[in-house]
C-alpha cells in the first residue's frame, strides 16, 4: 500500500512541481497510509499542512519552505498535532552511522561531507528549472545539496553550531544562485567541512564523501565502499555498501518501518528546521568569490 501511495502522488509532482488542489483532496479522502509530497518549497508548505490536518502521514523532499522562517509555523503545527512528517535525508542512514559511533571510536575531531553532482542543466531537463531560481528554491546548491551535509553534521554533534566560513561561486554557469559552496562549521569542539556543487563534468556522475575522524576510528563512505581504520586493532577494512544512487531506498525503508512500528519520523520537521537555520546562517555569512 505504501508503494501504491507513492505511485499515485509522485509522478504528477515531479512533472508539475505540485498537484492541483482537487487532486490532493481526492488523494487525502482515500486515507493513504503514507503520502509522498514533492514540489516547490512553498507548495510543499501548504500541501504538508493539508496532510497534517487530514491526519495523513507524510514523507517529503527538501527543502520544505525557502528558509527557516517559512518552515517554522509548519514545524509547530506538526508538533502540536503529533503528526508523522519525515523529510528525505538518506545520508543519515546506513552503515557509516552504524560504525562511526562514539562508544566504539572515542571523541570526534572532524566530519566532512562532499557531494558534487553534474551541471544544473539537469534540473531544466527534468522539468524543474525553478531549482535554480533563488526566489523559488531559497538558494542554490547549498540549500539543495548542502542540507544533506548540514544535517549529517548536526546528527554527529551536540551544542550550538558556529559558521566560520561560507564561500560561494557561480563561475561555470553564471546563474543567479551558487553552483558551488564550501562551508566550515563547528559545534561542541567538532569541526565540519561541507562541500557541494553542480560542477562534475558528467551529469550522471557524482563525487561523494562522508568521512569522520574519531580518536580510535576513521570512517569513510565514498558512495560505493566503507573504509574503516581502527587504531585499537591496527587494522584497515574495506566493505561494499549500498551504492550512492540507491540511498533513497534506505530512507523509504526507514520511513515504512517507523510507521509500522509506531516510531518517530526518521528525520522530523524539527530536525529539518535545525538544518535550515544553519543554512540561513551560512548564507548570511557568505563570501562570493565571483559575484
Amino acid at each position: 500500500m505504501y508503494l501504491k501511495a507513492f505511485e499515485v502522488i509522485n509522478q504528477p509532482l515531479l512533472n508539475s512541481g505540485g498537484v492541483a488542489g482537487h487532486d490532493l483532496d481526492r488523494v487525502l479522502k482515500s486515507s493513504p497510509d503514507l503520502l509522498i509530497v514533492l514540489g516547490k518549497p512553498q507548495d510543499m508548505l501548504s500541501e504538508v499542512t493539508r496532510c497534517i490536518e487530514a491526519r495523513v502521514p507524510v514523507a517529503t523532499e527538501k527543502p520544505v519552505g525557502r528558509n527557516a522562517a517559512e518552515l517554522e509555523p509548519l514545524t509547530v503545527l506538526a508538533r502540536q498535532r503529533g503528526a508523522f512528517v519525515t523529510v528525505a535525508q538518506p545520508h543519515l542512514l546506513g552503515d557509516f552511522w552504524k560504525v562511526c559511533t562514539p562508544e566504539d571510536g572515542g571523541a570526534l575531531s572532524h566530519l566532512r561531507f562532499r557531494l558534487v553532482n553534474g551541471s544544473p542543466q539537469r534540473y531544466a531537463a527534468w522539468g524543474v528549472p525553478w531549482v535554480m531560481q533563488a526566489d523559488v528554491a531559497g538558494g542554490g546548491v547549498l540549500r539543495n545539496l548542502g542540507i544533506h551535509g548540514i544535517s549529517a553534521f548536526l546528527k554527529a554533534t551536540t551544542g550550538e553550531v558556529q559558521v566560520h566560513s561560507c564561500v560561494l561561486s557561480r563561475r561555470l554557469f553564471q546563474m543567479e544562485v551558487e553552483e558551488y559552496a564550501a562551508v566550515t562549521l563547528s559545534a561542541g569542539g567538532v569541526i565540519g567541512h561541507i562541500e557541494v556543487g553542480y560542477t562534475a563534468a558528467l551529469d550522471d556522475d557524482s563525487d561523494f564523501e562522508l568521512s569522520a575522524h574519531r580518536q580510535n576510528l576513521t570512517v569513510k563512505d565514498d558512495g560505493q565502499t566503507l573504509t574503516v581504520l581502527d587504531r585499537r586493532s591496527g587494522q584497515k577494512r574495506v566493505q561494499l555498501i549500498l551504492p550512492l544512487a540507491r540511498r533513497y531506498e534506505l530512507f523509504a525503508a526507514a520511513t515504512v518501518h517507523a510507521l509500522q512500528a509506531g516510531l518517530p519520523a526518521p528525520h522530523s520537521l524539527d530536525d529539518h528546521l535545525a538544518a535550515m537555520r544553519v543554512i540561513d546562517a551560512c548564507y548570511a555569512a557568505a563570501t562570493w568569490v565571483n559575484a
